[in-house]
């Protein structure tokens, strides 16, 4: 573990970044050019008798002043739209646009866009976990201070790096478009906050700058592996309570035939237009419906510190969800953490896309049983076709969870994600469930050596 800066230390981080932020969104290289000639003046000129650098001080900062003050005339008349893909991937570069539109009478030039995303802050006792989990690739000034690491967090959590872009000139009435490119670091939501338009004064020392207030949000997605395609086995069983429950756990009735009306029988199964056509009273007959449904239990019950492991878990099941499936098949992709949280994708119970917005927000559970969830299983057994486990850890829980798996008639797989860098086992044989393991660190690789079925 590396030695931590001290608290004292640490709280000048942001302020140190807030001062380079700020110098990079006001000056020039050539007026920070000027500041430091104006520091290094004022530091060897204090006797004035001896030197004439007080003079190289003076001088800048009188060019600065000058820059500052001819910056505060500009007032454009311009509005700016940011236009956002629906969703992105994490881990792969995207672009947008920003829309310049000149409402003005005068024709704007010379204009740079700066688009801004809201950096999450960083606590202490957070920055000395993470920190201590990638140690080995810090420099040694890093290893002392701890500020580069610092900043390389902190671009982490804001998700996505932006620079400013050179926008060409507009006309009055005219609108531009800007495109953006950059990468999402992470999944989850990529938060924007406002839009910088930067103008540099004739002098070319300082930008001045409109910021207009732009907030959005954009989700990245998780990332997806390369992988095999399942093999789902294709068998259809009962489901249990009829249309009232269609969109809570599957379950439907599919239409069958007309009959003549009974006592009892719901007013909103009347046909209406066999009632105008015969004047009699007609009810649609309904029959229940065999889905061909099948379990993904994602296992989010792990250490927050641990983030290697519980990404490569939700890049597996994204991988899976967005696989491909029997067209009729329904995947009820579970959640073991804190609570058991149900999601369905398939025969109109919701598409993939919403799945995988469940998992680009998803995060570590800091508790969970794994009792409720075989018993879970073991409730809806007689309903599912087959099972697939992704796992963080082996100990008894889950352990017991694969045994039991393994005593069923029902196929099923699990698998286990390590940060070994070892070659992973073959895979184990317990009845007609199957094991794996794969490495986090290797999951392109090891994905798609995995050739499995669900039959």
């Amino acid at each position: 573990m590396p030695r931590m800066p001290p608290r004292f230390l640490y709280r000048l981080f942001p302020l140190a970044s807030r001062i380079s932020a700020w110098s990079e969104r006001r000056l020039t290289a050539g007026g920070r050019l000027l500041v430091g000639l104006s520091i290094a003046g004022i530091l060897f000129g204090l006797d004035v008798r001896q030197t004439l650098a007080h003079l190289v001080a003076v001088t800048s900062f009188a060019l600065l002043a000058a820059s500052l003050i001819t910056n505060l005339r500009w007032r454009p008349a311009l509005a700016v739209r940011r236009v956002l893909p629906d969703v992105v991937s994490a881990d792969a570069p995207f672009a947008y646009f920003i829309e310049i539109t000149n409402q003005g009478r005068r024709i704007e030039r010379d204009l740079w866009v700066d688009d801004r995303v809201i950096t999450p802050p960083i606590d202490y006792a957070a920055f000395q976990r993470r920190r201590g989990q990638q140690h080995a690739r810090e420099n040694r000034f890093d290893r002392l201070v701890g500020f580069n690491r610092w900043l390389e967090l902190r671009e982490h959590d804001r998700g996505a790096t932006t620079a400013p872009l050179e926008v060409p000139t507009i006309a009055p009435g005219d609108t531009v478009r800007v495109e953006v490119r950059t990468r999402a670091l992470r999944r989850g939501w990529l938060r924007f906050a406002a839009i910088d338009l930067l103008r540099p004064d004739p002098l070319g020392l300082s930008l001045a700058r409109r910021t207009f207030a732009a907030p959005a949000g954009l989700l990245a997605l998780p990332r997806r592996y390369a992988m095999p395609a399942l093999r789902f086995a294709a068998q259809r069983h009962y489901q249990r309570g009829g249309i009232s429950l269609a969109h809570a756990v599957g379950d439907s009735q599919e239409f069958a035939s007309l009959r003549d009306y009974r006592s009892g029988d719901p007013r909103r199964h009347i046909h209406w237009r066999s009632l105008a056509r015969t004047g009699r009273l007609i009810v649609k007959e309904y029959r229940d419906e065999y889905f061909d449904r099948h379990a993904l239990v994602v296992d989010t019950h792990l250490d927050p510190d641990d983030a290697e492991r519980f990404e490569a878990i939700v890049s597996i099941a994204a991988s899976i969800v967005g696989g491909e499936r029997p067209r009729d098949a329904i995947l009820d992709l579970v959640f073991a953490g804190n609570e058991v949280i149900e999601l369905s994708a398939g025969r109109g119970l919701g598409d993939t896309l919403h799945v995988a917005r469940w998992l680009a927000e998803a995060q570590p559970a800091a508790r969970g049983s794994f009792v409720e969830l075989a018993g879970l299983l073991r409730e809806r057994a007689a309903q599912i076709a087959s099972v697939i486990v992704i796992l963080g850890s082996r100990d008894a829980a889950r352990t017991a969870l694969v045994d039991e798996l393994g005593l069923r008639a029902q196929p099923s797989v699990s698998l286990t994600v390590t940060t070994d860098d070892a070659e992973p086992p073959a895979p184990r044989q317990i009845g007609r469930h199957r094991a794996f393991e794969v490495r986090s660190a290797h999951l392109a690789v090891d994905l798609q050596h995995i050739g499995f079925g669900l039959r």
